[in-house]
């Protein structure tokens, strides 16, 4: 049932929130690897820079927390400051012993895969590090205020990690009163001053939270967490730089991208929408340019980022919005928090959203256009901007909260296969599938990052891994999707029964799903919330020759809020036929669903269903007929 996700990570620099991907079922404290006892000072200016003192102790458990602190470093921006007040470490029995400077090392951080990114790094490389060991230090850090924010906005949060958290205190101070919003804080103490310009926050008592033993997919979703900001009004936090944005937006198109404009004026809107997706494509790739850090959340001109020839989320969309419009099309920009977890929303401050994307209106329907994806679907948004809020910015300059829905589970693949065994137990197999959506999506990305024969090679052990002679027919790909894309195979499955005892057996490995997943998750009393991504419907029929099946399974059909699934047989002239379907209807399945009675029931009735499709088959002797 799980399917991949793919994007490349292009989250803007500056705009960052971290989702927590855990792997769970609770560790046992006593392995925890790090024992932590943290005290912060935080000072919100008028001029909405910020400064911060750190206080941070680790005691090392276990060996894995020496690794952790091997080296730990501080990174800070050019227009930012950063100053190491104290380090020093203690061994067991021993006397605090300073950090001498020659294991103190600062020096240029080196940029991102995907840009440019002036900071500077300082390293701290404590000595003779042990169980038992008590290392400490205290940093000063001042954060330079941004462009056109006129809004202070903090976010604090507290993931599952290896460390016994034994203290943790920060204090808040502000010039105007704090306005929080939180959520899971009640191991947290708050208190705040009479006028709300000083907020303390205290944990209660010691804290181990970890998880083990989880799947790749198991994510917690819900962590403690609290923000903090000056406004909960999004106009007040985003109005100064929707603003900033339109005045962008006014300026003429640059001549490449006026000259694309009028290229594609007659063609219908959504055509037009794809013909500039594929320009952007085509002549832009993501790169950040983040050594301007006063630069902020505001993009280049449009004539900069024309003549540059790459920029990053803000960059690219403003460049699409402007295309759009100059088309023809009602294209706003607007800011979405891009990632599989997507947090409610607390305070609409700017630290909230990551990424930066268009909303345009194409024949009387609202389109989510990503320009950073290596792939575009018409009118389809990608999975990481699903089921969340997003902030548009108006042809005003007026800033609105509006929602990304949940994509239909449309069809996403259809397969019929023809199998027809011989006297030895093996198969001829040829197919015809037809691709669509998210698995559309996958295949066109590996056919770009891998190459078609590669590509080609994964296709053909979609089927079986003992094979040979596969042949795959089809046309290339390109960027932007095709409402369907057609592939043709054929191959030898040297092993498509099971042999029991003399028995052949066959059973339809396609139509077993992950339903053993599901029920092992419940045995293994896991925790996770499982991450299973885009909706999707997949039809399937496969016709079975030239042999005997002994049985004829019972139509089934099961229905949820989760999945949908129909299976049904019939037998055509000496062939046997299956004919399925299953529907994901979401892209998450919680812990509380999973263990819940319907869930367990739907499951249940979806196993025995597919179980059907096991059958006795008797083979045909060599030169007889079926």
């Amino acid at each position: 049932m799980s399917r991949s996700v793919f994007y490349r990570p292009l989250i803007c620099a500056g705009l960052g929130l971290l989702s927590w991907q855990a792997c769970a079922a609770y560790q046992p404290q006593s392995e925890a690897a790090l024992a932590a006892a943290s005290e912060m000072e935080c000072q919100f200016n008028a001029d909405h820079s910020s400064d911060c003192t750190t206080t941070q102790h680790y005691t090392i458990l276990t060996s894995a927390g020496r690794e952790m602190l091997s080296r730990i470093d501080f990174s800070s921006a050019e227009t930012d400051g950063f100053e190491l007040l104290k380090a020093e470490s203690t061994q067991p029995g021993g006397k605090p012993l300073a950090l001498a400077s020659g294991q103190i090392d600062t020096r240029t951080a080196p940029n991102p895969e995907q840009g440019f990114l002036r900071e500077k790094q300082t390293s701290l490389a404590f000595p003779n590090l042990r169980v038992g060991t008590r290392i400490s230090y205290t940093v000063r850090q001042h954060y330079a205020a941004k462009p056109l924010l006129g809004e202070f906005h903090a976010i604090l949060q507290f993931g599952p990690k290896p460390v016994r958290q034994d203290s943790f205190k920060i204090t808040y101070r502000a010039t105007r009163p704090i306005i929080w919003r939180s959520e899971q804080m009640d191991d947290y103490r708050f208190s705040a001053s009479a006028d709300r310009k000083k907020l303390t926050i205290e944990q209660k008592a010691p804290v181990y939270l970890n998880y083990i033993n989880e799947p790749s997919i198991g994510f917690i979703q819900r962590v403690p967490r609290v923000e903090l900001g000056s406004s909960t009004d999004v106009r007040e936090y985003f109005g100064p730089l929707a603003q900033r944005y339109q005045q962008i937006l006014g300026a003429s198109l640059p001549p490449a991208g006026a000259k694309a404009v009028a290229g594609l004026r007659d063609l219908p809107p959504a055509e037009r929408v794809a013909g500039l997706m594929q320009y952007i494509a085509d002549n832009y790739r993501y790169l950040g340019d983040w050594r301007a850090t006063e630069r902020g959340y505001v993009p280049f001109e449009l004539a900069q980022i024309e003549q540059r020839g790459y920029g990053d989320c803000k960059d690219l969309a403003i460049l699409l919005a402007a295309m759009l419009k100059a088309s023809g099309i009602k294209a706003e920009t607007a800011w979405v928090s891009r990632e599989n977890v997507a947090a409610p929303m607390l305070i609409p401050g700017t630290h909230a959203p990551n990424h930066a994307i268009v909303r345009a209106e194409v024949d009387g329907k609202v389109w989510w256009l990503d320009p950073t994806n290596p792939v575009f679907n018409p009118g389809r948004s990608m999975p990481d901007i699903q089921e969340r809020w997003a902030f548009v910015s108006d042809a005003n300059g007026q800033v609105r909260e509006d929602y990304i829905p949940l994509e239909a589970p449309d069809t996403s693949l259809v397969l019929d296969k023809q199998e027809h065994f011989d006297s030895n137990g093996q198969a001829r197999v040829n197919a015809r599938i037809e691709f669509s959506n998210m698995e559309l999506m996958q295949l066109m990305v590996a056919d770009s990052q891998n190459g078609i024969a590669s590509n080609d090679q994964s296709l053909c052990e979609r089927f079986t891994r003992e094979l040979r002679d596969c042949q795959i027919q089809r046309e290339p790909t390109a960027f932007v999707t095709p409402k369907t894309y057609k592939v043709k195979a054929s191959l030898t499955d040297l092993k498509p029964l099971e042999n029991i005892s003399g028995n052949y057996f066959y059973k339809a490995p396609a139509l077993e799903g992950d339903w053993d997943f599901l029920v092992n998750y419940r045995r293994n009393g896991q925790l996770a919330d499982l991450y299973i991504g885009d909706t999707y419907t997949l039809r399937y029929s496969f016709t079975l020759s030239g042999a005997r099946l002994d049985k004829d399974i019972q139509a089934c059909n099961v229905r949820s809020p989760w999945f949908d699934m129909d299976l049904r047989s019939e037998r055509v002239k000496g062939e046997y036929r299956y004919h399925y379907r299953l529907s994901q209807k979401k892209r998450w399945l919680s812990h509380d669903e999973i263990i819940s009675a319907p869930f367990d029931a739907m499951v249940g009735q979806a196993k025995a269903c597919a179980e059907q499709t096991r059958q006795l088959v008797q083979l045909k002797a060599a030169g007889k007929n079926t």
